[in-house]
This record gives structure tokens, sequence and C-alpha cells, in this order.
């Protein structure tokens, strides 16, 4: 009923339109026959309210000509129309409007009208079975009581037949198909009806945030009392076991690792033996099964698995202080294991809450990484041993070792039990820390033997590796100065000129053959994960050269790598193709990173250079950041066996945003804060470690604290627990 009054006012509406519009145009004659076909309107607007009345009043007039005359007329605009079924509905009620009508002038004792409708109507009544014993009517004395007639006397008939007439023509015309004007109207009210919900859904969108932005105000008030506290408790205990340690006459220094045997002899550090948590789990050294479990088990299994699920870390992660040992080094946080830098206006961006060593390798450390989830990290050592742990309690999950060194690793996006490896014998697995099992292995091409590099994608099954041919094989040599891509920009048409430092060092290393006039050839391969197939091999340009390190975009559409050559190069994942690339180093690349809004990439490389560059200007530099001498290869200052030739884990990890930066050190790492204008401030100092720090990684999107590890030369790994300060 709603919908026919709302058509019907439309229609109201609609003829005053028509005729504001003729009058606008001029069309004064159309106008006036405008005018006077309204007044003679049969439809009567189309109104279920005027079209029941009139009939009503045609029976009550015992006016039977216009009666008549109406019901054909809205029998041929109208009920042609019909189904069968709905023609039967409306046959029957001009039945029952015909009774009705004898009924009225019966009861006003017209039997004149009575006599005239019969003389009217009965060839075309005579031979319709229902009307038979309706020409007895005008015979009839007290047709009221007489049981063919009682019925249609009676006010509840007349009731249920005048709603029967309503119900009939409004589900008519609502079935009618409109034309274009009034469905335009009806447009215009549905559009309203949205407007409507749109400003009730706004103020409910407004009032949420309201509600939100209070919660995080009182949420950020208690993170800010809780830092207080655990910073002046921490200070108070430090404090008191320095007065202590006075009292009875031994005072703490700096502890020093104890050397122990190792396989490799190191010339300016001690390498230390494992120390094992007594709640340390076995090491376990597992072989590859017979026949491998596909993928896809894997995930489900990973995904049904209570014991595995999506967990984050946060205080309840940290050490509780009914069992934290606040007097113990590897516990509290004081001067000689991390320092902080306050700014200009005497503040300090982070609090120190804890450090904890993880000390279960025994080899120089080349991988440390948080799962995707942060519930676990895989740390890797030259001896190719490979460990996943947790960072909260430090107690090692399952433990394995390559036959091979271990050059690569990543975690599959989304789990945080299936991490990627790869060795220097050109094969590639999948681990399962949780069953301390291999799913399965496959090899690289026969002519790039090394696995240097491997990244997953953030958003599907695909995974990319980078291989390269063994030392010593050659390729035709070309020049850098070549660019390539639509978008690609023109190359730099002189050379930085290296400092004296960079010069010797590379002299040095030319000579004992870890760095070569022309670099060794290489390629990248995009595989799946679930059907263990490569799907293409991407095509490097102008020569096949090593990858060293790659990394994914949010929706891996854009994969960026950094060569041995010193290029960058940005090629879309889907096109496998290279879009364009630039020389962003005088020598290898040994770090490229997306920024948190993915407009620009970091790299660093062994020129010593940390640099930002744009992808929107296709490698046009940013700024290059002024950070400290030997950030790339912390350990240049030394030499022995332990030492490493190549990076191979993130020398560089940034926190959300892009805000601050953690960096690898001699002896230590150091946090910088990045400014807009692109300058570094030293913000922290991460100390402790008997030898330089080989890799880093920061734990992301906390708000309120934050997780970072490094790794050093001195098989120790380090988590330091910070707090925001807000």
């Amino acid at each position: 009923n709603r919908s026919v009054s709302n058509m019907a006012a439309a229609i109201g509406a609609l003829d005053e339109t028509i005729k504001e519009y003729l009058l606008y145009r001029g069309f004064t004659l159309t106008l006036k026959n405008f005018e006077q076909e309204k007044k003679d309107d049969k439809d009567k607007g189309l109104r279920v309210n005027r079209i029941v009345d009139h009939l009503l009043q045609c029976v009550y007039r015992s006016d039977f000509a216009s009666l008549q005359g109406f019901w054909i007329h809205l029998n041929k605009r109208f009920f042609s129309r019909l189904t069968s079924d709905s023609l039967n509905t409306a046959y029957r009620l001009e039945t029952n409007i015909l009774r009705l009508f004898l009924v009225h002038a019966s009861k006003q004792g017209r039997q004149d009208e009575i006599k005239a409708f019969y003389e009217k109507m009965s060839d075309a009544l005579h031979d319709r079975k229902e009307w038979k014993d309706w020409f007895a009517l005008p015979f009839t004395k007290n047709p009221d009581q007489h049981s063919t007639f009682k019925m249609y006397y009676s006010k509840e008939w007349m009731d249920a037949f005048i709603v029967t007439l309503h119900n009939f023509f409004s589900t008519l015309f609502t079935c009618l198909p409109l034309p274009a004007l009034l469905n335009f109207e009806a447009e215009h009210q549905k559009m309203q009806a949205l407007a409507t919900e749109n400003h009730h859904l706004h103020n409910q969108l407004a009032a949420t945030k309201q509600a939100l932005a209070e919660a995080e105000s009182t949420v950020q008030k208690l993170e800010a009392k809780l830092a207080n506290q655990m910073a002046l408790q921490a200070t108070a205990t430090a404090a008191a076991s320095k007065r202590r340690a006075v009292a009875t006459g031994k005072v703490s220094k700096p502890s020093k690792l104890v050397p122990g045997p190792t396989k490799k002899k190191a010339s300016s550090f001690s390498v230390a033996s494992p120390i094992k948590s007594s709640d340390e789990k076995a090491d376990q050294t597992p072989t590859p099964s017979a026949t491998a479990t596909p993928l896809k088990e894997a995930i489900d299994e990973q995904t049904q698995s209570p014991t595995h699920s999506k967990r984050q870390l946060h205080f309840s992660d940290l050490p509780e202080e009914s069992n934290l040992d606040l007097a113990s080094p590897a516990s509290v946080v004081d001067e000689g294991c991390v320092k902080t830098h306050t700014d200009t206006d005497g503040n300090t961006p982070f609090l120190p809450v804890s450090q904890e060593s993880y000390r279960s390798h025994s080899a120089p450390i080349t991988h440390c990484k948080f799962s995707p989830n942060a519930t676990q990290v895989a740390s890797a050592d030259t001896d190719g041993v490979l460990r996943i742990w947790e960072p909260s309690s430090l107690v090692t999950s399952a433990t394995i070792e390559l036959k091979s060194s271990l050059l690569s690793l990543d975690w599959v996006s989304q789990l945080d039990s299936l991490v990627l490896v790869g060795s220097g014998g050109g094969v590639i697995k999948l681990f399962d820390s949780s069953s301390s099992k291999f799913h399965w292995e496959i090899a690289s091409d026969p002519k790039y033997p090394k696995i240097l590099s491997i990244a997953c994608s953030p958003s599907s099954s695909t995974f990319a590796f980078s291989a390269v041919a063994s030392p010593g094989t050659s390729q035709q040599s070309s020049s850098h100065k070549l660019t390539f891509g639509l978008t690609s920009p023109s190359l730099p048409s002189h050379r930085a000129v290296p400092s004296q430092n960079q010069t010797s060092e590379m002299q040095m290393l030319r000579r004992s053959g870890e760095v070569g006039e022309t670099p060794v050839p290489g390629g990248v391969f995009l595989w799946d994960l679930k059907t263990q197939k490569q799907k293409c091999s991407l095509p490097l340009l102008p020569h096949p050269v090593g990858i060293n390190c790659m990394a994914f975009n949010h929706n891996s559409n854009l994969l960026v790598t950094g060569g041995a050559d010193g290029m960058i190069r940005m090629f879309d994942v889907f096109q496998e193709e290279c879009l364009f690339g630039w020389m962003g180093h005088e020598w290898e690349v040994y770090n490229v990173q997306f920024s948190s809004d993915e407009t620009s990439v970091y790299s660093m490389g062994m020129d010593g250079k940390f640099s930002q560059w744009s992808v929107m200007k296709s490698g046009e530099k940013v700024t290059e950041f002024d950070v400290h001498e030997d950030a790339c290869r912390p350990w240049s200052q030394g030499s022995g066996p332990y030492y490493p030739s190549t990076p191979r884990g993130n020398l560089f990890a940034f926190e959300s945003e892009d805000k601050f930066v953690l960096t690898c050190a001699p002896q230590q790492a150091i946090v910088y804060q990045v400014s807009s204008e692109g300058s570094l401030t030293k913000t922290l100092s991460i100390t402790g470690h008997n030898g330089p720090v080989s890799c880093v990684d920061w734990l992301q999107g906390r708000r309120s604290y934050s997780t970072c590890i490094t790794g050093s030369l001195d098989c120790c790994i380090r988590v330091t627990n910070l707090l925001k300060n807000s």
C-alpha cells in the first residue's frame, strides 16, 4: 500500500511538473487540454481510494450506466493485461459488484432499477450458472431472509468486499510497468533513502571514532605509567645489586665469553660455547622424509592445529616480575648492554625493559629473522645449522643441520612454522618446525648451484630465489651504464670517488678472489609453493648476474633486487619483466627493502652507502643517509676464517613507519631516528656483543613496545625489549 500511495503521489507531482513545463514553453492550448483531460480522468490518478469510491457511488446512486461504463473502461485499460488467474479474480469481482448493485436497489425499494438491470443484462447473464438463482430476486418476498441472498444483505459481506476491491487494485497498480518519468521519481526516492541511511552511518562512524580515541588515550596513559614503573624498578634493583656487591667486596664487571671448542679458530674475538637453558628442548636433527608431504596438507595442518595459532607478542611474553632475576645481566638492562641517547629536548624515544641472550649456536650468526606473527625466530650460523626458537622464552623448538652451507632463508607468509632455506649446494628445502621434518626439496639449475637469496610472497604461494654460478665462472663483460625499460632513468654520467679505506678494502678483496672484476653470473626464478613447479625466470639485463638480496611489496606485484654488479632492478611479477633498473652502488648491493608506504626503496651496498630511492620516479635518489662507518661490513676491520666475505642476513631493519632504523656495527647494534629531511640521529646503542653484529631484525606493527634481535659473530643473539616513550 505504501508503494502504491508513493506512486500516486509521484503521479500528482509529475502532473504539476508537466504543467509547469508546458507553461514555460508556451504550449497554452496543450495545457488547457491537459487540464481538461485531468478533470475527466477516468483512471482517477491511479489512486485506489478514488477508484473504489467511484464504484461505490455508482452503486449507491443506482446509476447502473455509469457503473457499467467505468468497469468496461477498467477492463480495457488494465484487466486486459492480466494473467489468467488475475483475470478470473477480476471476473468474480465484476459479479459481486453487480450483485451489490441489486442488493442495494432492493434495500431502497427501487424495483424499477432492478427491472431495468435485468432487461439490459438478461442476454449476457442467462447462460451463466452463478446468475440462475438471481433471476428470482425480483419475485422473492423478504430476500434478506432467503438462503440464496441472505449473505449479500449482511454488513460483514459488504465490508469484506470493499477490502477485497482495495487489495485487488493495489496489487494491480503495483505490477503495472511504469513509464520512464515515473521510474525517475522512484529512483529519486531511492537515492533520498540511501542518503538518509548514509547520514545515519556517518553519525555512527563518528561516534565509534570518538569512542576509539578515548580508549586509545586511556591505553596510552596506562602504558606510560607502566613504562615509568618498570624503568624505576629496574634502576632500583640494579642499584641494590651494586650495593650488595660492594658490601661483599665483589664488584661485578662486564662478563666476557669464555673461549670454547669450535670448528674454526677466530683471530680477533673468542667464540663461546653454547649455553643451554635447563628448560630448553633437546636439539633434533631431522632427515628428509622419503615421501614429502604436500604443502597444501602442511598449510591445512598449520591452520587447524590449535598449538600453532596466530599469536602476537605482548607484555605477557616479557619476563614476569616474579621470574625475572633483575641482578642478572641476561635479563635486566644496564648501562653496559643498552645505551640511550637523548635528543635536543632531553627525551629518549625508547626505554629499555629487558635483554636476554640466545646462545644455542656454536658458530657465527649469519641470519636471524622473526616469523610472520612474531611467535618464533629462525637463526642460522656459518656451520649450516638452522634453529627455530621462541623469543619470549628462548626455548628451541627445532634444529636442522645442512650438509652444505646455509646461505639464505625466509618464512612462508602467514605461517609460523614453515621456513624455506637455500644452501650452497643448490638445494631449496621447505622445513616445518612443528613436525621437525622437510616437506619437500627442489634443486636449482645446475649452472647456478648457490642459492644466495630467498623471498616469499606476502599475498600468494609464490616465492623467488636467486642462484649464482660457482666462483671463477666467467661471463661476457658489459658496461654498467646500460639501462632498460620504458621508464628507466638515465644512469649517472660519473661514478662517485670511493674513499681511501674503501679502495684499499676492494683491492684486498680482489686479491683474495672474493670480488672479481666481472660479477659471477646468476639468475632469479619464481616458483609456486603448492605445485612445486617453476613459474618463470626473470630477465636480468644487461647480463645475467648474481642477485644478493630481494624483497616483494605487500601485494607481490613488484619485486626489487640488489645485484653483485651494483644495480637495483624493479620487476613486474605478473608480467614477468623488468620495469626499470639503476646503478645504486659502486660495488655489490647487500640489502634492499621497500619503505612502509612502498613509494621508495632502501638499499645498502659494499661501497658503504645507505640510500633511499624513489619508486615513483624510477630510481631517483631521495637521500643518502650519513650512517656510521662499517655499517655494511661490521667485520671489515678484522680477519680470520670466521669472517664472512658477504653478509647474508639483514644489515638494517626499520621500525614501523620508517621512523627508526636498526643497523649493524662492530661490537654493537645502533638505532637511528630518521627525520623527515632524511638525516639520522643516534638514539640507542645495543652493546654487550663480543664480536661484530652481522644481522638484525625488528618486530613490526607494535604500537607501545617493540622487540629487536641482533645476531653476532660471537655466536650469540640478543633479544632486546623496548618500550616506546610517548
